[in-house]
C-alpha cells in the first residue's frame, strides 16, 4: 500500500502537477507498492483568497480590492495581516494519509521533495514526527539533488568529439539509476522553477526515450543497461547560447548502434559520438522549444 502526497502551492502549474502525479505511480510500480493513490494538499483557503485579491487588482487596479479591504479592517480594528497569514498551512489531507497507514499497519509515502513536508507549522511537524516514528512506514523523496547541490557543484566532466561547439550551460545534471524516475523529477522540479511548464513534456519524454535506447543497446549486446550492476549513466538538460534545449545521456561504455527511430523522432537534431570508452548522445529539441537565456548569476555550469 502506498500514497503519494504533494502541496498544491508548491505545484504551480497543471504541466507540473501531472508529471509529478505521473512520476509518483511510475515509482510505485518499479518497486511493487501494490495499490496506492496520490493526494494533493489544497492551497490554505486564506492564501488562496489573497492570490484571487491580488491577481483581481493586477488585472485592473482601478478596483484597489485590497486597499478597500485594509480600509474596512482598520475600522473595525482587525488585523488584516492575520487573516491572510502567510504562515497558516493545511494539512488535513496528510492527516488522513496517516491515518490510512498507521490503520493498515504501516505502507509507503512518495512525496516530491523535503519541501513538501517542511514549513507545515505544529500540525504538520506532529504528523510527520509520528509518520517516522512508525516501524513498518517508510518516506520516498523523488527529487534527487537539492537547490544547494546544485548551485555548488563543481563544473562537470564531459568528453569532447574534438569539434567547435557553440556554448552550453547546464540546467539539471543527475546520474541515471535504476529507476529513472527520481532522475527525471530532477528536471521536472527545475523546469518549474524556472516557469518553463511547456518545456516538461517533452523534456520528460526525451529523457525516459534515451534510458529506454541505451537499456535496448546493452540488452541486445547481452549486457546489463544503466544500473548500479552495469554501467554508469549521467542525464543532463542543457540550453546552448541560442536558448536552444538539448538532453545528453552519457554512458561509461563504448556503443557504435545508431539511435532508436523512437528517439530520433523526439530530436530536431541527434549527434552520438564515442570517447575514451564514454558514448555521448545529445538529443536538440525542436526551435519550437528554444527557452529564454538563464542569467549568469543562475547557471549552474558551462560547457565548451
Amino acid at each position: 500500500m502506498w500514497f503519494g502526497y504533494a502541496r498544491a502551492e508548491l505545484l504551480t502549474t497543471t504541466q507540473a502537477r501531472d508529471a509529478v502525479v505521473r512520476a509518483m505511480h511510475e515509482y510505485a510500480v518499479s518497486f511493487a507498492f501494490g495499490p496506492g493513490e496520490v493526494v494533493i494538499e489544497p492551497m490554505a483557503p486564506e492564501r488562496m483568497l489573497r492570490a484571487i485579491i491580488e491577481e483581481a487588482d493586477r488585472q485592473d487596479p482601478a478596483l484597489a480590492v485590497m486597499r478597500r479591504l485594509e480600509y474596512v479592517a482598520a475600522a473595525w480594528d482587525l488585523d488584516l495581516e492575520r487573516l491572510f497569514d502567510s504562515g497558516s498551512p493545511r494539512t488535513q489531507s496528510l492527516w488522513r494519509v496517516m491515518d490510512e497507514i498507521e490503520g493498515q499497519g504501516g505502507g509507503h509515502l512518495i512525496v516530491p521533495s523535503r519541501a513538501h513536508l517542511a514549513g507545515l507549522g505544529p500540525s504538520g511537524k506532529a504528523v510527520v514526527q509520528r509518520l517516522t516514528r512508525m516501524p513498518q512506514a517508510h518516506i520516498y523523496y523523488l527529487q534527487s539533488t537539492t537547490d544547494r547541490d546544485r548551485k555548488s557543484r563543481a563544473e562537470p566532466e564531459l568528453v569532447s568529439s574534438g569539434a567547435p561547439q557553440v556554448g552550453v550551460r547546464v540546467l539539471a545534471e543527475s546520474k541515471v539509476g535504476a529507476i529513472p524516475t527520481v532522475t527525471r523529477f530532477d528536471i521536472i522540479a527545475e523546469l518549474t522553477r524556472l516557469e518553463w511548464s511547456e518545456l516538461i513534456e517533452p523534456v520528460d519524454k526525451l529523457y525516459m526515450a534515451l534510458a529506454d535506447d541505451a537499456n535496448a543497446a546493452a540488452m541486445a549486446a547481452g549486457e546489463l543497461g544503466i544500473s548500479p550492476f552495469g554501467h554508469q549513466g549521467v542525464i543532463r538538460l542543457l540550453q546552448r547560447d541560442d536558448g536552444q534545449l538539448v538532453v545528453e545521456l552519457q554512458e561509461s561504455r563504448h556503443r557504435d548502434g545508431a539511435p532508436t527511430a523512437a528517439l530520433t523522432a523526439l530530436c530536431a537534431h541527434i549527434d552520438r559520438y564515442t570517447e575514451r570508452g564514454h558514448t555521448v548522445t545529445r538529443c536538440t529539441l525542436s526551435s519550437q522549444l528554444a527557452s529564454p537565456l538563464i542569467p549568469a548569476a543562475e547557471r549552474v555550469g558551462r560547457l565548451s
